[in-house]
């Protein structure tokens, strides 16, 4: 196909170029660029977090990237980072999926991510869905759009309807859940005195009675450390959910993503020691004002009378305050025996993913099926 083909002119004055593997990965600067005025998330779409799932997980398992690149005038605009992949769905439904990179839907083996959606300015964001929509819908070589885990599901529902309105299409929301933040913008002390005075106790008042088991130490990790850093959080983890937080490939990605975060200064992976033993592990990533914690493990039986969890993360919420960040994500899933992550928030916002399908059999199985179940 050749370069001319693969560009759109849109309703939208904006301009679809679909990107080679080799332009992707010579436009670094340019996605960092659109990035930086972006209302995207800054994690999960930022070019190291997507570029690393498409390393690890992308050619593996026989996917194809879709790059699509908007430009308005000569201006680079928005960013779908798109893949395409054959699969069964349901068991029997042969489809031609395209999703998001970071996510293969309904499919519990590639790490999953969060927050996701285009990349673009807030004035743009719905101009540059809609020019991905009608972009896909021109060509019409697929069954299946996913966008998974976004904050955007009613947007790409409301825009695939004006796109796409006729029997053969079918849009579903579903996989509903929540993420969670703690506001750190005030400053620690301010954020402290939001909580409930039980949450606040755990969080603070109770670091005393951890001291009263060794002293006290919080230890954030380098780069040489980072791989121990990972052995620890493993160890820790097998012991509250019997199994290790991460592995092969998973584990890979992170040991590599962590690396360039604290080559960057964007790695909060800490370790809380009493005495010299290592009792709680917290590994959170930095990007502008917002910090994330993606994994934790501490050990569940040095103390019933306290939660090391919470008192490591009130440790680090604290010192995350210090230098800066404003937004402290605890992201979506819920705690093992509380729901620790509504307690420690002030704000919450709502994820879900959307299955936007084409073809006249395809949306007629998918719009009984719900109709049955409902």
């Amino acid at each position: 196909m050749g370069a001319e083909a693969l560009v759109r002119e849109t309703a939208d004055a904006l301009t679809v170029r679909r990107w080679t593997l080799q332009e992707w990965f010579s436009n670094e600067p340019a996605w960092r660029g659109l990035m930086m005025r972006a209302a995207s998330d800054q994690l999960f779409l930022s070019w190291e977090w997507v570029v690393g799932w498409w390393k690890y997980y992308g050619d593996s398992l026989g996917r194809n990237p879709e790059i699509l690149a908007l430009y308005r005038g000569s201006e680079l605009a928005g960013i779908a980072p798109l893949y395409r992949r054959g699969l069964i769905r349901n068991g029997f439904i042969p489809l031609r999926s395209v999703q998001m990179i970071g996510l293969s839907w309904r499919d519990s083996r590639p790490l999953i991510s969060e927050y996701l959606d285009v990349i673009a300015a807030a004035n743009e964001q719905e101009a540059v869905r809609r020019a991905v929509l009608r972009f896909l819908l021109a060509e019409g070589d697929w069954d299946e759009f996913v966008v998974g885990f976004t904050l955007a599901g009613s947007q790409w529902l409301e825009t695939y309807a004006a796109c796409a309105a006729s029997q053969k299409h079918y849009a579903r929301e579903l996989d509903g859940c929540l993420t969670y933040q703690a506001d750190l913008s005030a400053g620690f002390a301010a954020y402290l005195r939001d909580l409930r005075q039980s949450t606040r106790r755990s969080v603070w008042n109770l670091r005393r009675r951890l001291a009263q088991h060794g002293e006290i130490a919080v230890e954030y990790l380098q780069a040489e450390d980072i791989e121990a850093g990972f052995s620890d959080l493993n160890r820790l983890h097998r012991l509250r959910w019997h199994r290790p937080a991460f592995e092969g490939r998973r584990l890979e990605f992170h040991t590599a993503f962590a690396r360039r975060m604290a080559s960057s200064g964007e790695l909060a992976f800490s370790r809380l020691l009493v005495g010299s033993r290592v009792v709680s592990v917290l590994y959170d990533l930095r990007k502008g004002t917002s910090q994330y914690n993606i994994k934790m493990g501490f050990d569940p039986g040095l103390s019933s009378q306290l939660s090391l969890g919470l008192v490591h993360l009130g440790l680090a919420m604290e010192a995350a305050a210090d230098q800066g960040i404003a937004s402290y994500d605890f992201l979506a899933g819920p705690g093992r025996t509380s729901d620790y992550k509504r307690l420690l928030s002030q704000r919450q916002r709502q994820l879900s993913s959307v299955q936007m399908l084409q073809g006249s059999v395809i949306s007629a199985l998918y719009r009984l099926r719900d109709r049955m179940r409902s």
